[in-house]
């Protein structure tokens, strides 16, 4: 039995070593984060790194496709963390044609791909340095569930005191009609 349980914790902690194939991992620099790339892009270029975050938006371009992403800090199993902390701001470049649809603001994606540089631009009135990943890849998380309150069902005059014969509590309650011996 022992034996059994070792194996399947292997088995499962095996599963959430990274969202992508070990042979695409190798060679990824895992300590490069989005504010060191922000600060010195140029010394970063051709560096592989997973960046990870959530979309903010999706721009088809011809021949590529351009998604803004927030960055967030990545779990063991390389999906991003859900935190109101960032280290800014990153931008995915591809040649496949991704849906803005699909890959909506808000939803949570993984990278991995190579540093290419740097991209100035606004953000408002703000210049903003944006480092540049050229995707090899790209994980699209599947979307938040958002919880909701459960009300319990019950059956129709249950709150309804009318319903009971004798009152709420019949036959244990105050308004006991049996005769007492």
């Amino acid at each position: 039995m022992r034996g059994a349980r070792v194996l399947f914790a292997s088995l499962l902690l095996a599963g959430c070593v990274s969202a992508f194939p070990d042979e695409m991992v190798r060679s990824v620099n895992r300590t490069l984060t989005v504010a060191e790339l922000r600060q010195a892009p140029a010394a970063h270029v051709n560096a592989r790194v997973i960046l990870g975050g959530e979309i903010l938006a999706t721009r088809p371009r011809v021949g590529e496709t351009e998604i803004e992403v927030l960055a967030r800090r990545l779990r063991p199993d390389d999906t991003p963390e859900r935190s109101d902390r960032s280290e800014g701001r990153f931008l995915v470049k591809t040649a496949d044609f991704l849906d803005p649809a699909v890959y909506a603001p808000g939803r949570r994606i993984t990278v991995l791909g190579t540093v290419k540089g740097e991209e100035e631009r606004q953000i408002g009135e703000l210049p903003y340095r944006y480092p540049l990943i050229a995707a090899e890849r790209i994980r699209l998380w599947p979307r938040d569930v958002a919880a909701t309150h459960i009300v319990p069902v019950y059956p129709p005059g249950f709150y309804d005191w009318s319903y009971w014969p004798h009152g709420p509590l019949w036959p244990y309650g105050p308004y006991r009609t049996w005769p007492l011996r």
